[in-house]
């Protein structure tokens, strides 16, 4: 929780942004391969867990996009 909330927050107000996207980035990979394994289900459940999955894998990219190219001009940073 404390990683969503303050990592959250520090992205959206631009300080110490590509740390955060970064430890956003961990959190969501960790727990998507350990909470959305729909390989591993029934194919009645693999269905919504394969979406879920695919949510992840967008918030993963964006992360990594502020994690590589940096949070913006209005940042509090100016990194």
């Amino acid at each position: 929780i404390i990683i969503e909330l303050i990592g959250g927050l520090m992205l959206a107000i631009g300080w110490k942004a590509r740390l955060a996207a970064w430890a956003i980035f961990v959190f969501v990979a960790v727990a998507t391969v350990i909470f959305h394994n729909f390989w591993a289900l029934p194919a009645d459940q693999a269905g919504l867990q394969m979406i879920l999955f695919n949510k992840n894998l967008a918030i993963m990219g964006g992360m990594l996009y502020v994690a590589f190219m940096g949070p913006g001009r209005l940042s509090l940073d100016k990194a």
